[in-house]
């Protein structure tokens, strides 16, 4: 036989050499594992949960840095959005009955909710009226209404100002809200956001979660219980997403842990088969976690993919090990030798499978979204950690030899030489078909290339964060339900900036933010906007006996500030929502619903053409807000997953032609690690998917999974037509010893990833189906498209005698 040569040779004993250590001194890597996993576990304690935006800006973004700079100067524009209805009452919210449980309940909310700045309700809202030629501001419900007659002229009065029209009342009267205004942000430093110092980081602790709990906890008082409540807005959306967090990155890894046992064992029917890869997946998670932990970074959205992904790549790896080791010790009857020549066949492939899988993961790095890059990195960590694992801890795991029934020569032939059973039979009908049909084969998959293809330029980026929840999940249902009838769940602001004091008053000024809200108004997906206009037209209005023709911006900048100045010396303290305290900036909020960012960005559009159209070019505003970030990350979807792939793919092609020495070689091997990636994005494009921050990464990670599989089976095909020169009988070969592993690490991949199913996040339910139908596909293309190619142009040189080669 002609054996490896050179570097693959010496590599390949230098595993060999690990695996025979690692056997010796068992205990000694077990204890020392142990002893890692309980460090790296005592810092991962010390991790925080964070989905606010900073988890997915960089400081240094200037979109990012503007939305820093807005909340500068008009606070916090976090909120709890509590519309309500009253089934049954005739006059509904205006009920006298139920206004003074709402008079109560704002109250109650301001006395108990922490990080709040305060509760606006149809009992305390600032009210404007003029009184004996007065200005005159107090609570609306200042003195309480003694008959539901006198109430129901109050409900009149309210009706006519259209500050309060879709914002705390709905435009028939049917419904409204209270609105509970936040002093702090999810961005704000750990320190400032606990509920109790003494509790520490525990999620239940901080803001938003500690705020919501409170708030939903008031609602459900009995007390209440004629009032039918819709909880949205910031806190309630932003708690519930870190609490699936938490709570799914535990269960759903639990999960996969337990079906990944399952098919451990019955594909291997042996306990340390399901002990040692399971213990493989637990140490590298945990050594991950406390990576995240020293380097000071949080928890967010990408985390709670990452078990299932160390379990895809530590199982994956083992199972290669354990395949050969299991036929290996059958026929040498030497456990140690059997581990030994094991680590000598499968290690190299695995060190390169890991290395290659790294590579397609670090590609992500390129994102411009923070919790991706983050991802990127430490999910490339997790890979080679988990490699680290089975080359070591594995080993000492199969070390360990458990009493077993003795098994003759006749099961061992049976059971490892003919690879008898139901997978070596569809093995045997894939290498026959193969070798028929390879000419077919490629005809298909060019066929199946351009249909793909077709459908990835119809593909769209888009994304909703009120749509990452499923369709059932009840803040999706009252989200959706309150965004139909008013409020607006998300917003975009406008920020107008006079470069001088008082310089917002200029009437030019003024004249500029009443057109753009006009022009917002008139947008599809806008429930409401507030800006200083509002209130200067309701004053001017106020003054002139309530007089409708009177609803509009004072003349000149003399006039503008003595309203305010009326408005201020009159008890008025609402300014600092609109205006900064030197008149010189000034914030336009257009509240919308919560929709998908395409909608955002068009409206944006819309309102950019119309900003060209306005003669005064000294004045542009700029886009701020939860709105203009999500707009923002549609740009950066299309740069990370475009140059994310693009560097995966090259990265690992590179690799690839140096592990063969061959660019021909190279390149027919990723010629089925493209395939996967293709057709799915290419389903995706005619199914009418969107690819959203998520989905992003399916490109990045296949690539990353898939080309392990590549790699074991061409290595494995390579060595084997060295040893025979004839490429059919290496192809039966390689499917042999290989595709046993292939079919169980695919089985195992496939259903860690659909664990993603039982997830409430719509999102993860689409990446876990999307990117398990890659690795299937992946699988068809190895077993398929990779010998057809490899058969049609012989990249390994020509066939041989085998008598020539010695």
């Amino acid at each position: 036989m002609i054996e490896k040569k050179g570097t693959v040779e010496a590599m390949s004993r230098v595993f060999e050499k690990i695996g025979r250590w690692c056997f010796d001194h068992r205990w000694v890597v077990i204890i020392c594992c142990a002893v890692l996993v309980f460090i790296s576990y005592q810092i991962a304690t010390t991790v925080r949960f964070d989905n606010s935006y900073e988890s997915y800006f960089d400081v240094n973004d200037s979109t990012y840095g503007d939305f820093l700079e807005y909340r500068d100067n008009f606070g916090s524009d976090e909120i709890a959005y509590l519309m309500y209805e009253v089934p049954g009452k005739e006059y509904g919210p205006w009920d006298i009955d139920i206004m003074r449980k709402i008079e109560e309940l704002t109250e109650e909310l301001e006395d108990q909710v922490p990080f709040i700045k305060r509760v606006v309700s149809l009992s305390n809202a600032e009210f404007i009226e003029g009184i004996q030629d007065e200005l005159v501001i107090h609570d609306l419900l200042l003195d309480f209404p003694e008959s539901q007659e006198k109430l129901l002229e109050i409900r009149s009065k309210v009706m006519q100002k259209p500050i309060f029209q879709n914002g705390l009342v709905s435009m028939d009267g049917k419904y409204a809200a209270i609105i509970v205004e936040m002093d702090k942000a999810s961005v704000d430093p750990l320190e400032e956001i606990m509920l109790d110092p003494d509790k520490g980081n525990d999620l239940p602790n901080l803001y938003p979660q500690a705020t919501n709990k409170i708030i939903k906890n008031i609602l459900e008082k009995p007390e209440y219980s004629g009032i039918k409540f819709y909880n949205t807005g910031d806190v309630p959306l932003n708690s519930i997403y870190n609490e699936v967090i938490q709570d799914e990155y535990k269960s759903l890894g639990l999960i996969s842990l337990l079906i990944t046992g399952i098919l451990l064992l019955f594909f291997f029917r042996n306990l340390l088969g399901v002990i040692g890869p399971l213990l493989v997946v637990i140490t590298s998670l945990m050594l991950t976690t406390g990576l995240i932990g020293i380097l000071g970074w949080s928890y967010d959205m990408m985390f709670i993919m990452l078990p299932t992904i160390l379990i895809a790549v530590g199982v994956a790896d083992a199972a290669h090990i354990l395949c050969e080791f299991q036929h290996l010790e059958m026929v040498m009857e030497d456990r140690r030798e059997a581990i030994m020549k094991s680590v000598y066949l499968v290690g190299l492939p695995c060190f390169f499978t890991s290395i290659t899988t790294v590579a397609g993961f670090s590609s992500m790095s390129v994102s411009p979204i923070k919790a991706i890059k983050h991802f990127a990195f430490y999910s490339a960590f997790g890979v080679f950690f988990a490699f680290l694992m089975t080359v070591t801890l594995l080993i000492a795991v199969l070390s360990i030899k458990l009493k077993k029934k003795h098994q003759t020569k006749k099961t061992v032939h049976q059971d490892t030489d003919l690879r008898s059973g139901f997978i070596s039979r569809i093995l045997g009908i894939v290498t026959g078909f193969d070798i028929r049909f390879k000419s077919a084969i490629l005809i298909v998959f060019t066929a199946i290339f351009i249909w793909s293809a077709m459908g990835i330029s119809r593909l769209k980026v888009d994304s909703c964060f009120l749509t990452e929840f499923g369709k059932d999940v009840q803040i999706r249902v009252e989200t959706e339900f309150v965004d139909d009838i008013m409020g607006g769940s998300g917003s975009v602001s406008y920020i107008f900036d006079a470069k001088t004091q008082n310089g917002i008053l200029e009437p030019m000024v003024l004249s500029e933010i009443e057109a753009l809200q006009k022009m917002a108004d008139q947008q599809e997906i806008v429930m409401k906007t507030y800006s200083i206009v509002d209130l200067l037209k309701d004053i001017n209005k106020t003054l002139h006996n309530e007089d409708p023709a009177y609803y509009k911006l004072p003349t000149s900048r003399k006039e503008a500030a003595q309203f305010l100045l009326i408005y201020e010396m009159s008890g008025g303290d609402e300014l600092e929502n609109y205006i900064t305290s030197d008149y010189s900036m000034a914030n336009l909020e257009v509240r919308c619903k919560m929709v998908e960012t395409s909608r955002y960005k068009s409206m944006v559009n819309r309102l950019d053409d119309y900003l060209k159209t306005r003669p005064n070019d000294k004045m542009k505003p700029r886009l701020t807000g939860m709105g203009a970030l999500w707009v923002r990350m549609i740009e950066y979807i299309v740069k990370s997953q475009l140059y994310g792939f693009l560097l995966a793919y090259s990265v690992i092609a590179v690799m690839l032609c140096l592990l063969f020495r061959s660019i021909k070689i190279g390149m027919i091997s990723m010629v089925p690690n493209l395939a996967p990636v293709v057709i799915t994005l290419g389903i995706m494009g005619w199914a009418g998917i969107p690819l959203d921050y998520i989905k992003l990464l399916i490109g990045c990670v296949a690539i990353g999974i898939a080309v392990d599989d590549t790699i074991h089976l061409i290595m494995r095909y390579h060595y084997e037509f060295r040893q025979c020169g004839d490429y059919k009988k290496a192809l039966k070969q390689s499917m042999n010893h290989v595709g046993r592993a292939l079919y169980i690490t695919t089985a195992v991949l496939v259903s860690g990833f659909l664990v993603f199913l039982f997830s409430i996040m719509a999102g993860l339910n689409n990446f876990g189906t999307l990117v398990a139908s890659t690795i299937f596909i992946a699988l068809i293309a190895d077993f398929f498209l990779m010998p057809a190619l490899v058969m049609v142009f012989k990249p390994f040189g020509p066939e041989f005698q085998v008598e020539e080669a010695l």
